[in-house]
Formats: C-alpha cells, structure tokens, sequence
C-alpha cells in the first residue's frame, strides 16, 4: 500500500506578510489564503539577527544558535582570526528529521539551507543553500540523484547572471532563471510525493528572497535607488514570484490527502534596504580600537592593493557566477587573497587591535573583541571585557542620522542576551540592530587609506547602475498551519520560528525534548485535542561538543563563497 504524508512542510524563504496581505485583499494569493480559512495562520518571529543559516537551523532544532552552533554564513576558525564558511557540519544538536526518524517516522527533505551535507535519513534529504555545486554528494541516498537527474533533468543551484545584472537583458534572464528553479523545484516536490512519500516532508523555495534583495527597489517608489524608467518593466517582479509560488504551493496540497497536515513557514521577512551606509571598521578605527599595519597605507602597497581591488570588483561585476565559480575552482588560492585585499582584513595589525568587524557580509555586521586568552593576539585584558562593551555600546549610539539627530543603530546586543548553550561564546560579542525599522541601515568594506573619511554617509537618491541590493531581511516570517487537531480561520500572535519543531512534534505525538527553546504553541490547537493530548516533555535531544571542522575543500569553498556573493551575501 502506498505511503501517505502524515505532514508536509512548505518553506517560503524570506516570505513577509507586508506583501501577502495587501495582494490577497485584491484576490491574489488564492491558495495561501484558503489555507488561512481552513487553519491558523500568523506573523512568525525569526531569531536574531534574522539571516537564512541560524534561522533554518534554529527551525530545524527548536533551539537557539548558541545551542546548535550555527550564527552566520562564516564562522570564526578556533584560536584565530580567520573565517570558514559553515555548513551542516557546524550543525551540533540533532534536528527535528533526525528525532522523527527515531520516533519511527520517515522524513524526506528538499531544498532546504544548510542541510549539507545531506543526513543519511530514513527517507531522503536534498540538500539546498550551502552545497558547493551540482557535482556534490548533495542527494541522499545517492541512488535517487540518478534517479531524480533521469526523470527531471540536472538540477541548477545557480542563477547565472545574478551578480551582473547591469542590464535589462540581464534582469530579465535572470527573473526567467528564478521561473526555471521554481518550476524545477515544483516538479521535484510532486515527483517526491509521487514516487517517494515520506511520512513527514518537507519542501522550500528560495526565489522570493532572492527577489526581494534585488528587484524591491522597483516596485517600490519611495526606494532611493528606484529608477521610474524600469519600474514598468520590473515592478511586479516581486509579485510574479510570490504568486507562482502561491500556485505552486496549491499544486503541492492538490497532492494531499485532506486529513494531511501541511504547514507553510519563512524563516525571516523581507523590506526595503535605506540610504544610511556604516563602514564599522572605519569608525573601530577612529576610536582608536582598530589599527591597520603601517604598510597599508604606504604608496606602493596602497597602488598594489588598488589594483588588485579594482580587478576584483571588477570580474564579481562583469563575469556571470559560473564564470566566477570556474575561476574560483581554478584558482582557488589566488581567490581567497583577492578576496582578503578587498575587505582590508589582512590590513590589521592584530597586536594593536581591541575590537574589529568582519566586513564581507552583506547583512549581519557584529562586533568581535580581541580577547586575551581567546584570541593568539589577544589586546583586551578579560577585566576589561566589559568595560569595553559599554563603551562600544554608547560610541555606536552617537553615530546619529544628521538628518534627524536619532542613533541610526537603535539597539546592540552582548551576546549573552540573544544566546545561550555550550556554544554561545563562538559568535561575535556585540550584535548591530540591522532589521529593526528604526534602526535600518547596511555596511560597506572599509579600507585603511580612508579611515579620515566619515563612517557614516547618507547615500543619495538616484537609480544605481550596479546590481545591489534594494531590499533586506525582517525579523517576522509568515506561519499558516492546516491539521484537524488545529483551529480554522484563527490569527494566533507571538508565534516563534523555534516553536515549529516542538509543534509538529506535539501534533504527531512524540515528545518534545527538554531542551529546545520553543514551545509548541498551543493557542493553535482545538481545545479538545489539547484536553485528550497534553504535551509531553521527553528526554533532551543533547548536542555535539566536537567541532565538525568547515565540511568543505578549499575549491567547495571558493564555490561557495561565489554562490553567496552571487547572492549579495558576501561583500
């Protein structure tokens, strides 16, 4: 007899109830909205900061960072300054697919980031962001890629002309590249329930995050970089994917049985990005806490380094990502030093420096302090620790919008207030406020000859001749949730990204792990299911204290590193 879903799990990565709403009140949207009638539905509070690796994690275990050990795209080698990319191999707490295959049920995933590589499941696992190219083991087990690549074709991971969008021909090859992955996606999502159901699946789509940081400008007419000539031609990019993904999801329920379960979650919202540019190591810098080497600003060092930024910012512009990709895989090496030189992060003189920011992420700027006893270079004298966070705190209040005279970061975090767990002390130590919409703003590389030039500008109203970034992430996600054991037509509040898991677990019966930071949100649930099944607590999930390393060779991370910076991930 064939396997039916018991549950099936829909991701809509960076999906934001700010777009959805209005566009349903114009009868857009149908199948999302006649999921809401029939189940609960709701904002969906992200972790912090709210980008795609913690948060898909901290979805996956019901935990937060500090007890599966994944914070960012990159993570900080042991004992040193130097950066590695993360991947499930950072992943040291078991995941909801595992505790699932334990409680006797199947699981089959799809897509979803930082899943390689893949868990060797009860089922299958196709892993999604953060697998270095099609050629890697990304499939389990291995059989089905022969499988899925005889029935559907190669499965693309790369848009190719993502990071050279300087044209309308490009915009538009590219839009058409995202309808490709959907409908490649999609199609892999039927022929999974088709041919391989699995009690428990799971299936996530990643254009509309995609879309929404380069094409939100165009629909939006108050951007500082909207350009009214495109407008016509691209403002209901947006749009076009948010609502094939909205057929695309009523395909995947069509599928179903009615008494299957079906949740659709994002792991994060999505905005607009705003004028204000804060180039961090530049201010660090002119406090005093930051120093570059002496070389760095001499003549011919200074015309080196030039040059060599201005080829690579050159070649990310001009080359299409697989041309990057067969460049980074060539030259592998040469790469990484390129790389350095445009960050300026091989510039600094560790020995003088107290506090620093690793400047090639696009969204997440944090705030490390060069600890004695933790780092090999290590300024800061553990009494200090402290002292200097403060001082940090209130030199980051005084970097003020002139236009209004208010803090432009609004809030900043010391670690111990947003994590918690054995690995809690692996991330930075101050984390900036980026998402809040007061305290919106992005970050530039800053580089050691213009450390007099002011760290914070407004940039101006006009249309931008690059591909960047026109919108960014929000903390609040989407939550709409179809079972018999829940509620119909209900809005339920203060819903968490890490409540999912204990949720799913509660509604299929299994004990939820003492130790996962989200609760199964009951508010969500008929009371008299509630009255029959009282939540069980069951023995913690544990984590890992090994260091699974960086799970990649040195060409899979320069794949990697090209995919994200593809993606506006990495400066």
């Amino acid at each position: 007899m064939k396997k039916v879903p018991k549950l099936v799990v829909i991701g809509l990565d960076a999906a934001t109830w700010t777009l959805i709403k209005p566009w349903m009140a114009e009868g857009s949207m149908p199948n999302l909205a006649k999921l809401m009638q029939a189940g609960v539905s709701g904002p969906l509070q992200s972790v912090l900061p709210p980008i795609t690796p913690p948060a898909w994690t901290s979805f996956m275990t019901g935990k937060n960072p500090g007890k599966h050990g994944i914070f960012n795209f990159i993570e900080t080698e042991p004992g040193g300054y130097a950066m590695k990319y993360s991947n499930a191999t950072s992943r040291r707490s078991p995941t909801i697919w595992k505790l699932l295959n334990d409680a006797g049920f199947s699981v089959g995933t799809m897509n979803i980031p930082f899943t390689y590589p893949p868990e060797k499941l009860n089922g299958f696992q196709i892993s999604g962001m953060g697998t270095p190219s099609d050629e890697s083991p990304f499939i389990h087990p291995p059989e089905l890629r022969e499988e899925l690549f005889r029935h559907l074709g190669e499965i693309e991971l790369d848009l190719r002309f993502l990071g050279s969008m300087r044209t309308d021909e490009r915009r538009f090859q590219v839009l058409a590249e995202m309808e490709q992955h959907d409908r490649q996606w999609a199609n892999g999502a039927l022929y999974l329930l088709e041919h391989h159901p699995q009690d428990v699946m799971m299936f996530v789509f990643m254009s509309i995050d995609t879309v929404q940081h380069y094409f939100w400008h165009h629909m939006d007419k108050n951007h500082f970089i909207h350009d009214p000539k495109l407008a016509p031609k691209f403002g209901d990019a947006v749009r076009q994917v948010y609502e094939r993904l909205d057929a695309a999801t009523g395909q995947i329920i069509e599928r179903l049985p009615a008494d299957t379960s079906v949740f659709v979650v994002s792991d994060h919202g999505g905005g607009p990005v705003v004028e204000r540019t804060i180039f961090l190591n530049r201010y660090l810098a002119q406090l005093g806490l930051l120093h570059y080497h002496a070389k760095a600003t001499s003549g011919p060092y200074r015309l080196i380094k030039n040059l060599m930024r201005f080829g690579f910012s050159l070649l990310r512009s001009r080359l299409t990502s697989r041309q990057k990709s067969w460049l980074a895989h060539l030259l592998p090496k040469l790469h990484q030093k390129s790389e350095a030189a445009y960050s300026s992060f091989s510039d600094i003189d560790w020995s003088r420096t107290k506090a620093y920011c690793s400047e090639v992420l696009a969204a997440p700027p944090s705030i490390y302090i060069n600890l004695k006893g933790v780092k090999p270079q290590g300024t800061v004298d553990p009494a200090e620790y402290d002292d200097l966070l403060g001082y940090l705190t209130q030199k980051i209040a005084e970097l003020k919008d002139p236009r209004t005279g208010k803090p432009v970061i609004n809030k900043v975090y010391r670690r111990n207030e947003l994590f918690n767990g054995p690995f809690a002390n692996e991330t930075a130590d101050l984390i900036l406020d980026w998402w809040s919409e007061d305290s919106l703003f992005s970050t530039q590389p800053s580089f050691p000859e213009d450390t007099d030039k002011p760290a914070l500008i407004i940039r101006e109203h006009k249309p931008s001749d690059e591909a960047e970034w026109g919108g960014t992430h929000r903390l609040h996600g989407i939550l709409v949730a179809r079972a018999s054991a829940l509620k119909t037509g209900t809005e339920i509040q203060n819903a968490h990204l890490i409540d999912v898991a204990p949720t799913i677990l509660h509604l299929l019966g299994v004990a939820v792990p003492e130790d996962m930071d989200g609760h199964v949100l009951e508010e969500a649930f008929r009371p008299e299911f509630l009255a029959q099944h009282a939540v069980k607590a069951g023995a913690a999930s544990g984590t890992s204290e090994a260091d699974g390393g960086s799970g990649y060779t040195e060409e899979e991370s320069a794949k990697v590193e090209e995919r994200l910076q593809a993606l506006g991930y990495l400066e």
